[in-house]
């Protein structure tokens, strides 16, 4: 028998053969055996293990090579990588219901991910069959079209199809239903968030005013749910938590809950706006899903409604009134298709731009280069694509106030007060703190991010000029530093010289 890796095994370290097999598990054969001038399809749904195999090592039940369940040369490096990643959560999810070496178990779950699987890629070779879905009889098996796009469905959306998971609003009605998933749910957040007080959360998930948006799995357990509380009359809905079993986060379940309560809150309450308050770990995870710290939302919408959090960053999401956030990845696969389309009717239409005379070892600025600016690529575009799309005061604004919020940054808040300390301005000749930096970001003062990140940094290092080593003064100023140093690489920002800060140095060590 061929030894079937286990799904431990990362696929960094997996060789060709091992590869095939995971992929040949959940693709039926494509051979046919002929008998005369008949042609026979086998009907093997997937590879398995031959037993009192004395042959091949990679022999299929059914007779065939692995190879004829789905891999052949014309396929590419990215199909079958595609298809790899799919096989491996097929393995995961095999591997913790102790099935991995059952090559026989089927269920929804698995079924719909192996239905993604054969959809990624066919073989073009005419004399195999189409991978069709053998599972059930009605997986279409016709490939698209070129100018059509392949939508290709997320784990969480094909099980929500399937009747594996359901999604249900829930609230304290004090009926035993409710309140049974409300616990469920509780108990969920407790884990997913240890450091969040046990008394805090049951507060909130009980109390009649929240609401909460859960994923139900076989009836009664609650994988996922969001937490939020509504502003009907500022269109507005806080969310107060977001988790998902750890277990269960590779299907998508997070995004998919997310886009469920958009179109809920957008068609049956009239929200407009979400928000929220996240730490760095579930930043990405919001900022993924249309959240920005850019909040534009008017501050008497928000402020004193929302609940306010230490170490947390607040983040908006405004919705976009004719999405259907639920059907986004069709959308944003039209999309795709077409700007291919497009490209595919320009590929023939190449205009030769004379090339830049660079002998005189000047910088050049890459919009300088003939055919940048006439194929539309502007100044926008160019800091949009180094992941950015907020102008460069707008990340100023939203640094300083974050650092204004955390914790550690109580003693640069504001200017030191003469009276208290009456010779620091004696030994520090350009003080700086965190109101008058705020001040110049509003008035405009400051023309690069390198001036703002200098004076920033002129906080510190005043601070260990006039405190000695150890005292809670510097080891605050350690803590803001390194927050302001992973809050430059969140928003992108690439500091490209910092001579002012040279300068300081200079004039302060004479």
């Amino acid at each position: 028998m061929a030894s079937y890796p286990p799904a431990s095994k990362p696929i960094h370290s997996l060789n060709l053969h091992e590869k095939l097999l995971k992929i040949g598990r959940n693709i039926p054969c494509t051979a046919e055996d002929q008998t005369g001038e008949i042609h026979n399809k086998c009907q093997c749904l997937g590879w398995k293990p031959k037993t009192n195999n004395t042959g091949r090592a990679d022999l299929c039940a059914c007779g065939h090579r692995v190879s004829w369940h789905g891999h052949n040369n014309s396929l590419t490096q990215e199909i079958l990588n595609a298809r790899l990643e799919i096989a491996m959560k097929i393995d995961n999810i095999l591997e913790s219901k102790d099935k991995l070496q059952d090559f026989e178990y089927e269920d929804a779950e698995l079924k719909s991910l192996r239905q993604q699987l054969i959809a990624i890629g066919e073989s073009p070779n005419p004399n195999k069959r189409k991978l069709v879905d053998d599972y059930e009889n009605g997986f279409s098996s016709n490939k698209p079209k070129l100018d059509e796009p392949i939508v290709h469905e997320k784990p969480a959306m094909a099980e929500e199809r399937l009747g594996t998971i359901a999604m249900k609003v829930l609230t304290n009605d004090d009926t035993i239903e409710n309140l049974t998933l409300l616990t469920g749910l509780k108990n969920l957040i407790k884990i997913q968030l240890p450091n969040m007080p046990p008394e805090y959360i049951t507060r909130l998930v009980y109390d009649k005013r929240h609401y909460s948006l859960a994923i139900i799995k076989g009836g009664n357990r609650v994988v996922g749910g969001i937490t939020y509380r509504l502003f009907p009359e500022n269109k507005l809905a806080e969310i107060v938590f977001c988790v998902v079993s750890s277990t269960e986060q590779a299907k998508g379940y997070g995004s998919h809950l997310m886009n469920d309560l958009k179109d809920l809150l957008k068609e049956k309450e009239g929200i407009k706006h979400l928000m929220t308050y996240a730490d760095n770990h579930a930043m990405g995870f919001f900022k993924k899903n249309g959240f920005t710290t850019d909040i534009t939302l008017d501050k008497g919408l928000w402020m004193g409604f929302i609940k306010d959090y230490d170490e947390a960053t607040i983040m908006q999401c405004t919705m976009i009134e004719k999405v259907k956030y639920k059907k986004l990845h069709e959308i944003l696969a039209m999309q795709r298709r077409a700007i291919k389309n497009e490209i595919a009717v320009r590929k023939n239409k190449i205009t030769i731009y004379k090339g830049l005379d660079i002998s005189k070892n000047k910088p050049i600025n890459p919009l300088d280069i003939p055919g940048i600016r006439e194929s539309g690529w502007n100044e926008e575009m160019e800091a949009r694509v180094r992941g950015n799309k907020k102008s460069i005061r707008n990340i100023m604004a939203s640094i300083t106030v974050e650092l204004k919020k955390y914790p550690k940054s109580w003693p640069f808040r504001t200017p030191v007060n003469r009276d208290e300390v009456p010779d620091y301005y004696n030994v520090i000749k350009n003080p700086m703190d965190l109101a008058t930096i705020e001040s110049k970001v509003e008035n405009n003062y400051y023309k690069s991010i390198e001036d703002y990140a200098s004076d920033v940094r002129t906080i510190f290092l005043n601070c260990r000029l006039y405190n000695a080593e150890g005292t809670i003064y510097v080891k605050c100023a350690a803590g803001l530093e390194k927050y302001f140093n992973e809050r430059l690489k969140y928003y992108d920002v690439c500091i490209t010289n910092d001579k002012k800060k040279v300068r300081l140095i200079v004039d302060i060590l004479g």
